[in-house]
């Protein structure tokens, strides 16, 4: 394939590139560098490894909608983001042959940063930042009215039947019990409970980024806090994105990452519970996509009947568990 990258990098006017593989996740991705100006790349060839990772997002007006809301960040909002590269023709998004098929492709501008660690939300004030930023980026999305998130996944309660279908596969492939995953059904439908019944700040819903995960967080040279990696974008609660942050602190300053998303130092009744449904939501969302990933099913084999005992349980029997992961 590195032959027919190259091919593809001559669409944007690099001639003498150098190319390093990255990952192989929901895209394919490669860092790229133009030799004759030093100026670096991100390039993103949207071939998933599983086929539980595909969806909407991959098809050229998904991708599209992704690199529309980019440039849209880039231009209206005061943080560190990938920005954009059109083709020379002015194409946003383009394309590959392989396996005898053609495959879509996008470009952004290289952000220099590392991926953050706990260590990093080891204060209060870090945590917090973290939180704001979130609220920053939701209150932007709410400005972006042309992003089309018809081309978008929807990470509303009807997508719970989907993620656990393809959870249920792990029963089939004998990496855990069935009562593991009844107690996982169990667990969905509390938590679609108490979304039902939630107050309205725990209930909203917007676009979100989907995926705040540790990999797709930045720290810049400059100490500053990016997100990136929009692939999984689309319309969902809110509180989700919230989650998935919280999940990344540490339990001694998690909560400052909810008020900081809040901007109050009291916790609103019922906001909690709700951030806890989602974390666990958040947790079998990456089962769902990895279940047909055969490198990842031994550390799903392990984890699973742990994470049923440990947290599915207590928060079925009505306990915290906010602190817990």
């Amino acid at each position: 394939m590195d032959d027919k990258i190259k091919d593809l990098l001559l669409l944007y006017g690099i001639e003498r590139p150098e190319v390093t593989r990255l990952r192989h996740n929901e895209n394919r991705t490669y860092s790229v560098t133009d030799t004759s100006d030093g100026n670096v790349f991100l390039l993103r060839v949207h071939d998933p490894v599983t086929v539980n990772m595909a969806g909407i997002q991959h098809t050229s007006q998904g991708i599209e909608a992704e690199m529309q809301l980019l440039e849209q960040i880039a231009k209206g909002i005061d943080h560190v983001g990938q920005r954009p590269v059109r083709s020379l023709s002015g194409q946003l998004v383009t394309e590959i042959e392989a396996d005898g098929g053609m495959l879509n492709c996008s470009m952004l501008r290289w952000i220099e940063g590392r991926n953050m660690t706990m260590a990093d939300l080891s204060t209060h004030e870090a945590a917090h930042k973290l939180g704001a930023r979130a609220a920053e980026l939701h209150a932007f999305f709410d400005t972006c009215d042309q992003v089309k998130l018809d081309d978008r996944p929807d990470y509303g309660i009807g997508r719970t039947e989907q993620m656990l279908n393809q959870i249920r596969r792990g029963v089939e492939l004998e990496l855990f019990s069935k009562e593991n995953f009844a107690t996982v059904e169990k667990t969905v439908a509390l938590i679609i409970e108490r979304l039902k019944s939630g107050c309205p700040e725990a209930v909203k819903m917007g676009m979100i980024h989907a995926d705040l995960n540790m990999s797709n967080l930045l720290v810049t040279p400059l100490g500053e806090f990016a997100f990136i990696d929009y692939s999984l974008f689309g319309f969902g609660y809110r509180l989700l994105d919230v989650a998935m942050l919280a999940l990344n602190a540490p339990k001694e300053t998690r909560e400052q990452v909810v008020k900081g998303y809040f901007g109050w130092e009291e916790p609103l009744e019922g906001i909690y519970p709700v951030i806890e449904g989602f974390m666990l939501s958040a947790i079998f969302g990456y089962y769902a996509f990895a279940m047909e990933n055969e490198a990842v099913h031994p550390w799903i084999t392990e984890r699973m009947p742990q994470l049923c005992k440990n947290r599915c349980l207590p928060f079925l029997e009505g306990e915290r568990i906010f602190f817990s992961f």
